[in-house]
């Protein structure tokens, strides 16, 4: 009995389609309908195509049987529906409408059946986050074009308008930074556009600690969805040889120390001379 039950699975398996790609977009804008895509194939043997169905979550939103008139089908669910489908023998696409609200986490099946008698079935899913991906990496600003030892430097990052609104981590040569008391460890977001994004930045007060060389300084904007959406910006602040400057070296003199020690003694000696002949003729 079993011997025969496992050969039945294997006919079922052997002649049903195969589901080459599953075309779906990781996140999606709400703002516009999500194009997705089933790429299949029949292989030698296989019984012709029965039907190809889209499934949203546990839902059936879509229908594509080549036997029958119209050959398409849709199905509106309160969640929202297809707006347009095409199929052929190897591939079935569909752009649905996507809900308001943000950070939903979708799933859209593919499910291809051939003719019977047995009507064997694949199908395969996968995920879509209803988000507002930011579209460019995070800029830095406030960084000079070196900075020197003991020198506080105030940065801030900035992200793009997404939604949800990105959350800014710092990072300075590979650790994350640690919040300043005065900044609560939060990052500032602006109010909503007309979309309903939301931009975000967030300040770091830096302390150089090293008398020179680089400081790796890295911005990370990490959009908590699901998975997190991250893009991020580095920047090498440079650290130059703090300059150690004598009067004459100031004003432009290429003295040795010795010359230097020399003219000084002889400033010295005008100065004294200049004085006794000062005080000599007031006499």
């Amino acid at each position: 009995m079993s011997v025969l039950l496992v050969f039945g699975l294997f006919i079922v398996i052997a002649t049903a389609h195969n589901i080459t790609f599953l075309e779906v977009p990781q996140y999606g804008d709400p703002r516009w309908s999500a194009d997705l895509v089933c790429h299949y194939v029949n292989e030698k043997g296989d019984p012709p195509l029965h039907s190809v169905k889209w499934y949203r979550d546990n839902n059936e939103i879509f229908r594509y049987t080549p036997e029958q008139q119209p050959p398409t089908r849709t199905f509106n669910t309160s969640a929202g529906g297809v707006s347009r489908g095409a199929c052929n023998s190897h591939s079935c696409s569909i752009s649905v409408i996507l809900p308001k609200r943000y950070n939903t986490r979708i799933s859209f099946t593919c499910e291809v059946s051939t003719e019977g008698p047995r009507f064997a079935v694949v199908n395969q899913t996968k995920y879509l986050t209803v988000a507002v991906t930011l579209k460019e990496d995070p800029v830095i600003t406030g960084a000079l074009g070196s900075v020197q030892f003991g020198e506080d430097v105030l940065l801030n990052c900035s992200a793009s308008p997404a939604m949800p609104p990105a959350n800014i981590v710092w990072y300075v040569d590979g650790k994350t930074e640690k919040s300043e008391p005065w900044m609560i460890d939060n990052t500032e977001t602006s109010g909503s556009d007309e979309y309903g994004l939301q931009s975000s930045w967030r300040p770091m007060r830096l302390r150089v600690n090293i008398p020179e060389g680089e400081i790796a300084i890295r911005c990370e904007a990490v959009q908590p969805t699901r998975p997190p959406y991250v893009r991020s910006t580095n920047f090498s602040l440079v650290v130059a040889r703090s300059p150690h400057l004598s009067m004459f070296t100031a004003l432009g003199s290429s003295s040795s120390g010795v010359e230097a020690a020399i003219l000084m003694i002889i400033l010295s000696t005008i100065i004294c001379t200049f004085s006794k002949y000062s005080a000599l003729y007031k006499v």
